[in-house]
């Protein structure tokens, strides 16, 4: 091809390009430094890179894939450099922005060239400068309304070896057909004249960017679908381990009320005053019992009476005031996840303090303004941390755990109410509010 060269931006472009959509990926997950601290670092290392392109740039093509491979890398290092996560994630964004500098070079360069070469536009700062910055600015700011969305998902995301394969095999492909005609060009994917290099290479990075966006949605689609699955499942849990746990204690308090008459025998035969203490002992338990179930609510209070010798065991101090007859109009079955997982999340949160006295936990369930009002405070070590309305799991299996915050919220809302999830002096808060009057 005898303006070979021409079609090709120079190195320099190039290499800003990777910079900025690298940049634009850094900020749509989590950043190691502050903003002005982000800015500076990814200013700075851009303005080197691009004078270090600008040091090395040839038109020897046997120098195009040392440069390219490079200049990749080095995109890769300040991303990896400004994100704070795993290289993993940081390697499976690095084709992303790939491609979409790619494209968006592929673009404004075609524009330029056609200008200069085809219309004879005159090649002067004035026009080549604004032009320059409003392509680029154009796709920057598409790109990033596209990915806006995603900036909640990332935090949680997981990449596997199979995601970085699939998502680097996709972005070789495109980049490989769009830049064939600068290699071969009697091959099928080829083109003989500049501009329909331009029109075959911008063509095809537009479509790969389009696939490479349908790959991200793609992942997060089988996420959303993995993470309802699970949360299914746990609802599914709760719901069969209250029905044990109703099983069991009817089989108990049946129990308890025949030994209950049976004491009151034995107290009457009993000789020794030993034996007699024992006997009260053992009458004062079964009241205990008895009284831990009178809330207005069958659901709730099985789940009570259920753990409350295991809650005991462990010192946990429970104090419940409840209208339970309140939640009435609520499904059984998302009663007991609710009901469930508010216990279960605020008694694994108090067995991690070391003070048996700090093991605290209030239940409130009320009628108030038209809402059903349901507050769990729990005595708490540390700070948890809040990001989207949520609590971030502390344990190293992220994904595979808050499955039990994501379902009050899910129950919360399927009545048209709300769930929210905030710390104070110590204390962790749940407060769930369902509108009463629309029931």
């Amino acid at each position: 091809m005898k303006d070979l060269y021409a079609v090709s931006a120079p190195g320099q472009i190039i290499t800003f390009s990777y910079q900025l959509f690298g940049c634009l990926f850094v900020w749509m997950n989590r950043r190691r430094f502050s903003a002005a601290v982000t800015i500076l670092i990814e200013v700075c290392g851009t303005a080197l890179l691009v004078a270090l392109a600008n040091a090395i740039e040839s038109p020897d093509l046997r120098f195009y894939f040392p440069r390219f491979f490079m200049f990749l890398g080095l995109t890769f290092g300040l991303m990896f450099l400004c994100m704070k996560e795993s290289p993993h994630k940081c390697l499976y964004f690095l084709p992303f922005a790939f491609i979409y500098a790619e494209f968006t070079t592929a673009l404004e360069w075609q524009a330029y060239y056609f200008g200069t070469r085809i219309r004879s536009v005159a090649d002067i700062p004035q026009i080549r400068i604004p032009f320059f910055i409003s392509v680029y600015l154009l796709i920057f700011l598409i790109t990033w309304m596209l990915y806006r969305p995603f900036r909640s998902y990332h935090r949680e995301m997981e990449v596997n070896r199979r995601d970085l394969v699939q998502v680097f095999v996709l972005a070789a492909i495109i980049f490989l057909v769009s830049n064939i005609s600068n290699v071969y060009q009697d091959s099928v994917f080829s083109a003989a004249d500049p501009m329909q290099v331009f029109r075959l290479r911008t063509a095809i990075d537009l479509a790969g960017a389009l696939a490479m966006y349908l790959f991200h949605v793609a992942k997060k689609g089988y996420s959303d679908q993995l993470q309802a699955e699970m949360l299914r499942e746990t609802m599914r849990q709760m719901q069969e381990n209250y029905r044990i746990s109703k099983e069991s204690v009817e089989l108990v308090s049946e129990k308890y009320h025949d030994l209950k008459h049976q004491i009151l025998y034995l107290k009457k035969e009993a000789a020794k005053p030993e034996g007699r203490e024992a006997l009260e002992q053992m009458e004062q338990e079964i009241a205990d019992f008895e009284a831990q179930a009178d809330t207005g609510n069958e659901v709730l209070d099985t789940i009570l009476m259920s753990k409350r010798l295991a809650w005991k065991k462990e010192d946990i101090s429970i104090v419940c005031i409840a209208d339970g007859a309140a939640a009435s109009f609520m499904d059984g079955m998302d009663q007991a996840a609710l009901f469930g997982n508010l216990l279960d999340n605020a008694v694994e949160a108090v067995l991690k303090l070391p003070s048996k006295e700090e093991r605290l936990i209030n239940l409130t369930i009320e009628r108030k303004k038209g809402f059903l009002l349901i507050v769990s405070e729990n005595r708490c070590a540390g700070t948890p941390v809040i990001r989207d309305g949520l609590p971030v799991t502390d344990k190293a299996d992220a994904r595979n755990h808050g499955y039990g915050t994501r379902s009050i919220r899910s129950i919360a809302e399927k009545y048209g109410g709300t769930a929210n999830y905030s710390t104070e002096n110590g204390w962790f808060r749940v407060k769930v509010m369902i509108p009463l009057k629309d029931l």
